[in-house]
């Protein structure tokens, strides 16, 4: 396994700033990854996620992709063919070259795609393409063990976990949050936003992520918040966070786009909210009926353990590798 970004240089690169550390680091990794070219013929197979090398056009993949070379797996689980940067980056937008995306789907013996609408644009330029929707181990994600109080005094909490990347749903949520505030007070506990955010009247937890926490942060929330725009870059998501909160029994209330649509039965598992009016109703339904958030949490924890578990989705992966190592340009 060698991820380009680093936890050091993860930890950066979304910061405002930071060119000249930025760029060493960028360099030191550009190096290692041309190890990885030049020692290819060690491997039975190249599994690359998103992109082997973050700007510029495909050139290490054409590398990787010559003949005689390991056949490439490729995966994705959004959509990275759209123009899409980043704030802190946005000095660098130029570099990005998404349309790359294309020649690496072609030159892969198999794409996997997280879900309906990233594989339709992935079979454009290539017929090997199987959906392997994003999952979790469901051993690992479970619900609290003990459940809540359900004492009508006791401050609800609503969760947002998500990346500095993501923070703009929740801010554009902030009218929602302020009107469900008024009628039922809740504490909302944000997580991974990299930076504290304000909402009008209400009481404001931010809090640090981090991965050995994190299981247990989604089960200090009593109902989840997955807010997305409905626009091309939102259909290409693959529901992670609220794939996680269901995983942990907690009731989710998200945004009626793209693949929320499958993964969620509006008002069996969880609820989907198309307008701000909706959005008011459906939490606050969530937030006066206890029994409602443990209906729901099982529900969703079902859906979870039938479609979007590792247990599941694991066997599919090992056919999609296997499938590919036995193509013509593989290994057996």
């Amino acid at each position: 396994m060698s991820p380009f970004f680093t936890r050091e240089f993860f930890r950066l690169v979304y910061r405002p700033g930071h060119y000249a550390q930025k760029t060493a680091l960028f360099l030191r990794r550009s190096v290692d990854r041309l190890s990885l070219v030049l020692g290819r013929a060690d491997y039975d197979l190249l599994f690359v996620y998103r992109e082997a090398f973050p700007i510029g056009p495909p050139w290490l993949e054409r590398l990787l992709a010559r003949p005689g070379c390991p056949p490439i797996v490729y995966d994705f689980d959004d959509a990275v063919f759209l123009p899409n940067t980043s704030e802190a980056n946005r000095v660098i937008s130029f570099l990005k070259y998404p349309h790359k995306v294309d020649t690496i789907v072609e030159k892969s013996a198999m794409v996997i795609a997280g879900n309906d609408y990233l594989a339709g644009y992935a079979r454009r330029h290539n017929g090997r393409v199987t959906v392997i929707p994003t999952c979790v181990d469901t051993d690992q994600f479970v619900p609290r063990s003990s459940a809540p109080s359900d004492s009508h005094d006791r401050r609800l909490v609503f969760g947002w976990i998500g990346s500095q990347t993501t923070a703009s749903y929740l801010e554009a949520l902030g009218p929602v949050l302020t009107r469900v505030n008024r009628a039922r007070p809740f504490e909302l506990r944000v997580a991974g936003a990299g930076r504290d955010l304000r909402f009008d009247g209400v009481t404001v937890s931010n809090v640090t992520w981090s991965l050995s926490d994190e299981v247990a942060l989604f089960n200090t929330c009593d109902v989840g918040v997955y807010p997305l725009t409905d626009d091309e870059w939102a259909k290409g998501k693959c529901g992670f966070k609220a794939i996680q909160f269901m995983a942990c029994g907690v009731p989710v209330v998200a945004s009626a786009v793209g693949v929320n649509r499958e993964i969620i039965d509006d008002g069996v598992n969880g609820f989907l909210a198309s307008s701000e009016d909706e959005w008011v109703e459906k939490l606050t339904r969530l937030a006066d009926d206890p029994a409602l958030r443990r209906r729901m949490g099982d529900a969703g924890r079902q859906r979870i353990e039938e479609r979007y578990s590792l247990r599941v989705n694991a066997p599919r992966m090992a056919d999609a590798l296997r499938s590919a190592l036995h193509r013509p340009n593989g290994r057996s």
